[in-house]
């Protein structure tokens, strides 16, 4: 064989096992679960209300608890993660009855998330 034919022969190869290597080194794992824990916000509104919400995810279950007499408890699931770091959250709540899509935006500091515009700060693992 010629040197020409070799060479294609192993760019051949290597791009064939890059093409079926390739999703082992992708990590779309939506098991690892950086929500678990108690992140609260808090702000005044434009009213000079004092406000806060607190969510506590543990399990596959959340809670959501606000200032208000406002409180949601169900079961949680991230369902998709996207390349800016953002994650899809299915919530499911009173009793199976009510479903929501929220978005969760991490950043680059694991203990600031914001869900819904609010920015939330986790207060425990």
């Amino acid at each position: 064989m010629k040197l020409h034919h070799w060479l294609t022969l192993i760019l051949a190869v290597l791009l064939v096992g890059g093409f079926l290597l390739w999703p082992r080194f992708q990590n779309n794992d939506v098991s690892v679960d950086e929500l678990t824990g108690t992140w609260r916000a808090e702000g005044v509104n434009e009213d000079e209300y004092p406000w806060w919400m607190e969510y506590e995810f543990q399990d596959t279950r959340y809670t959501l608890t606000t200032d208000s007499s406002y409180k949601e408890e169900g079961t949680y699931a991230i369902t998709e993660r996207f390349l800016d770091g953002s994650l899809l959250v299915k919530k499911i709540y009173k009793d199976g009855s009510k479903e929501y899509n929220m978005t969760v935006v991490t950043t680059d500091d694991p203990n600031m998330i914001t869900i819904d515009g609010a920015v939330l700060n986790r207060v425990s693992e």
